[in-house]
């Protein structure tokens, strides 16, 4: 996969509640969205609670990729190191973190269709 999920912060708290990803080579992160659902013995839950389609992007290889719970405006950074941080919101009302069951999957989703 073209982006990894490597951190979660504030769980349960939607005011700074977020997840974190980083680029491992470039990419369009519309290709990618995330499930919020529960974990159960065998994995997740086949249903998920919230979804988060990424919008068109284009990031590069070591770029950050935040999604915020809450609501707010999209925005960029310039890193010093060359890379950039792109903050994403996915204007919830409440937390997804709530309990230890509460997971979040990011699936490839470059192929779809829709009827």
């Amino acid at each position: 996969m073209e982006i990894k999920l490597n951190s979660i912060g504030n769980k349960g708290e939607l005011a700074n509640e977020r997840i974190g990803f980083v680029a491992l080579k470039n990419c369009q992160i519309k290709h990618f969205l995330l499930v919020h659902t529960n974990k159960t013995e065998n994995g997740f839950a086949n249903k998920g609670q919230n979804f988060y389609w990424f919008l068109p992007q284009e990031v590069k290889e070591n770029d950050q990729i935040v999604l915020y719970s809450k609501r707010g405006q999209n925005s960029i950074i310039n890193n010093n190191n060359g890379t950039k941080t792109y903050f994403f919101y996915w204007g919830l009302q409440e937390a997804i973190f709530k309990t230890d069951k509460d997971i979040v999957v990011l699936a490839n989703v470059a192929n779809w269709s829709s009827k």
